[in-house]
């Protein structure tokens, strides 16, 4: 697998922090923010941490609850494909 390039300008905005600081990460990660990262899509984003194993967390019990992961796992998932440094 071809190594990608995480796109920091893809981070997500919020009022503390006009871009993402990974030196205080946040706690859950969206599909979305993911993709927009990796420059690729949602499908491929959701295929490869379900490969990898790593499990979503519905944000509540809804069934239209929206899905997040937990960022340290995703971090240890990026750190082990060389993704991040």
């Amino acid at each position: 697998m071809s190594k990608l390039h995480v796109r920091e300008d893809a981070m997500p905005r919020t009022a503390k922090h006009p871009r993402f600081d990974l030196s205080e990460p946040p706690l859950t990660v969206s599909v979305r923010t993911l993709a927009r990262m990796l420059d690729t899509g949602r499908s491929s984003v959701r295929r490869w941490l379900r490969a990898a194993g790593v499990r979503p967390i519905a944000m509540s019990d809804g069934p239209k609850s929206a899905i997040r992961y937990r960022w340290r796992d995703v971090q240890a998932w990026l750190e082990s494909r060389g993704y991040l440094d």
